[in-house]
């Protein structure tokens, strides 16, 4: 997964070469993929800033990232309007239902595969590090102990 500001030059990128390739009347499948998952990535971002990650909230400014989220998904939104106009001219409605196929795909694909991934390293990296919280939290808990024990003659 990308951030949406890096996610939102692919989007452009990518709907500029759709506009070469369909003008052109050449397949725009592999630009269309790329913008597919430029907009999935975009809208996976507005859904982890819904409930954002302890380590997320204590570190960064909140505010920061749902204003470029946001104009992100207004860009999207505008993108995604102007290649369904192109792709209805051009190939009509079916074309327009095959684009809306991908859409769909690309989506999905990425939701099992590569955000999953990145949920997993991230419940990864909390667990870790609490054990390791909890356990010297533990660690010290018992030398104070064994300290005091020691200062009182107990051992």
């Amino acid at each position: 997964m990308v951030d949406p500001l890096t996610a939102l030059s692919i989007a452009s990128t990518a709907v500029s070469q759709i506009k070469q390739l369909v003008s052109a009347g050449q397949d725009a499948t592999s630009a269309l993929s790329k913008f597919a998952g430029a907009v999935s990535d975009i809208s996976y971002a507005a859904e982890k800033a819904k409930n954002p990650s302890i380590w997320k909230s204590l570190t960064g400014s909140p505010e920061a990232e749902a204003m470029e989220i946001f104009a992100a998904q207004k860009k999207t939104e505008q993108m995604k309007r102007d290649i369904e106009t192109l792709l209805g001219y051009t190939y009509g409605q079916k074309g327009l239902e095959e684009y809306k196929t991908i859409l769909r795909k690309v989506r999905e694909q990425r939701k099992k595969n590569e955000y999953r991934k990145e949920e997993i390293k991230e419940a990864l990296l909390f667990w870790t590090f609490g054990i390791l919280i909890v356990s010297a939290g533990i660690a010290g808990l018992g030398l104070a102990i064994w300290w005091l024990g020691v200062q009182q003659g107990k051992w």
